[in-house]
């Protein structure tokens, strides 16, 4: 944990969550943000209010949704962007991180798909898109994986608002499953525009259980987690050679990264 994460866990109290509002207002303000933050009780974490609407974070100094979609733009749309009338399948959604920009850029005649496992971040997902009225957002809580019938289990960290838990270990909280295939029966899905997927190492039973999809699909933005397997020594988060094998299988053009930051250095983007 952070320094700055380590200050703020020590002084969030009630007696001092007026004051940490006022702060984390009078700091986005100073950079231009002109953000209201204020501390939501119902989920522990804080509201942060701009001109393009509320985001629920874990900390004050929370991203806005300006700054989601700048993230996005960073990260996810190197080889290409969400366009009005598309249809964006999010998996491993969060808090909703993504499905902000992703709800904007589509617009009223497109549909987001936001897919997360964890139960409290799938609330927390749900909490966001009604308090930004996000109607074009159906949010499915389930794990995409190979297999579907048997529920798996997810970790379950403590940290609050925590986005990095993991399916199919042997600990954790039993979590719904569904393919991708199944759900774009579910959906009536003729056409996947956008694949966002960051799922902690789960992406290879999610794409082996879409293999009868991907054709439908015209692009994806797939998050490889070897730098996991880099840091901790666990080879089963090392997926990008297999990864990019199943897209370049299935027709895809596939591209990589050259970004120094080791959480993106493993992405992969695929268009046809």
């Amino acid at each position: 944990m952070s320094l700055k994460h380590t200050v703020f866990h020590r002084v969030n109290r009630p007696a001092m969550r007026p004051l940490l509002a006022f702060a984390g207002t009078t700091l986005s303000s100073a950079k231009g943000g002109k953000a209201k933050i204020t501390y939501d009780p119902q989920s522990g974490g804080w509201l942060k209010r701009t001109e393009g609407g509320v985001t629920l974070n874990p900390y004050p100094y929370g991203m806005s949704v300006e700054e989601c979609m700048a993230f996005s733009k960073d990260v996810f749309f190197r080889g290409y962007t969400p366009q009005p009338g598309d249809i964006v399948l999010d998996v491993g959604a969060g808090t909703g991180t993504e499905a902000l920009p992703f709800s904007k850029l589509v617009g009223d005649t497109g549909k987001v798909v936001t897919i997360e496992a964890h139960p409290a971040t799938f609330d927390i997902l749900e909490r966001v898109c009604k308090l930004n009225n996000l109607t074009n957002v159906e949010c499915v809580h389930a794990a995409l994986m190979d297999t579907s019938g048997e529920p798996i289990m997810i970790s379950n960290m403590r940290e609050s608002f925590c986005q990095e838990n993991r399916v199919g270990g042997a600990e954790g909280i039993p979590v719904p499953t569904i393919t991708m295939t199944e759900l774009v029966e579910k959906l009536n899905l003729d056409r996947i525009d956008f694949i966002k997927m960051n799922i902690e190492g789960a992406e290879l039973p999610a794409l082996r259980g879409a293999l009868d999809v991907l054709p439908i699909v015209r692009h994806a933005a797939i998050g490889c987690h070897d730098f996991l397997a880099d840091d901790t020594g666990d080879d089963t988060y090392r997926t990008e050679a297999q990864v990019r094998k199943i897209l370049a299988d299935a027709g895809f053009t596939v591209k990589g990264t050259h970004d120094t930051r080791p959480w993106a250095a493993s992405y992969l983007f695929a268009s046809r």
